[in-house]
């Protein structure tokens, strides 16, 4: 748990890969804990943030690269959907759009962002 605490502390982020067994303190220090939870405790499970399946700690690269994925997915929906109703709402300030018109196109934006998300699966 110490080590994790100096890495941290000198790295500013951590990420502890753990089997379960006397290591969930170190899971729950470090920035990130993923347990290996075949084998692993229940104790381990609840302070990790991730938990794999498998036991092969190879898998915790593609878990990153997943969470990277949606992360960019679910920022290019933010900024679409914020955007766009800015946009939209400024447009129909100066009543270039009628209210009907506008409750429409922003339900044509929120089935938009909700089909972009679904890209994450």
């Amino acid at each position: 748990m110490q080590e994790v605490r100096r890495l941290t502390e000198g790295y500013g982020s951590s990420v502890m890969v753990g089997d379960g067994i006397n290591d969930a303190p170190a899971l729950a220090t470090a920035a990130v804990g993923v347990a290996m939870g075949a084998h692993g405790t229940g104790i381990s499970a609840e302070a990790a943030d991730a938990v794999l399946l498998v036991d092969d700690v190879a898998k915790v690269g593609d878990g990153v690269a997943i969470g990277q994925r949606m992360l960019r997915i679910a920022e290019q929906s933010i900024c679409f959907g914020m955007g766009g109703s800015f946009v939209l709402m400024a447009i129909a300030s100066f009543w270039y759009i009628e209210p009907a018109v506008g409750s429409m196109l922003q339900e044509v934006m929120d089935v938009a962002v909700i089909l972009n998300a679904l890209r994450a699966r």
